[in-house]
């Protein structure tokens, strides 16, 4: 395996995972499906911590089912529904280009989703925007693992996103017998 970036690095650290995904992604699928390449941080933190929520809010799963290959617009189908009801929003969803495309959802029952906003461009620099059940639209100017520490730490700008009072850090829903049970504290 590649090495990681600096930033998922200090994410694995921040969370205190030490385990392995029960499912490794076949990206070349979930890429060919989209036409485009995704960011990397996405790929690496996805090969290195399996399906879990984060700070009590931000569930991120991987656009595999059951070690079936899938794909995020398949995965997040109601969002993207949502995104083209006739109504007007802020962003145009993707295959529009720059459009958005769906990563992961807030675990809250008000719910919400996060994207990128995707161009043709380097896909390491796609921002993120986060999209609040209310009809807010917050955007970042950082990759997912930036996104997710900031989460975490509590120190992301914005109240669209928040972490969970008293919610541990990482919290895995990996069902592997013997999966280390690290909570992030």
């Amino acid at each position: 395996m590649a090495p990681r970036s600096q930033a998922v690095d200090a994410l694995v650290d921040l969370i205190g995972w030490s385990g392995r995904p029960r499912y490794i992604q076949d990206w070349t699928v979930t890429e060919k499906l989209l036409g485009l390449v995704l960011p990397q941080d996405y790929k690496e933190l996805l090969d290195t911590v399996p399906v879990g929520k984060y700070a009590g809010t931000v569930l991120l799963t991987p656009p595999t089912t059951a070690g079936e290959q899938g794909d995020l617009l398949a995965l997040f189908r109601e969002a993207m529904l949502r995104l083209t009801d006739g109504r007007r929003h802020p962003y145009r969803a993707y295959p529009e280009l720059p459009g958005l495309i769906p990563w992961a959802k807030f675990s809250h029952p008000m719910g919400g989703q996060l994207f990128w906003r995707a161009d043709r461009d380097d896909p390491d620099l796609w921002p993120v925007v986060a999209w609040g059940a209310d009809g807010s639209w917050e955007e970042y100017d950082v990759g997912v693992a930036q996104f997710l520490t900031a989460v975490v730490d509590g120190a992301l700008p914005g109240s669209v996103v928040s972490r969970k009072a008293g919610a541990p850090a990482y919290r895995t829903f990996q069902d592997l017998p013997g999966a280390p049970n690290n909570t992030g504290g």
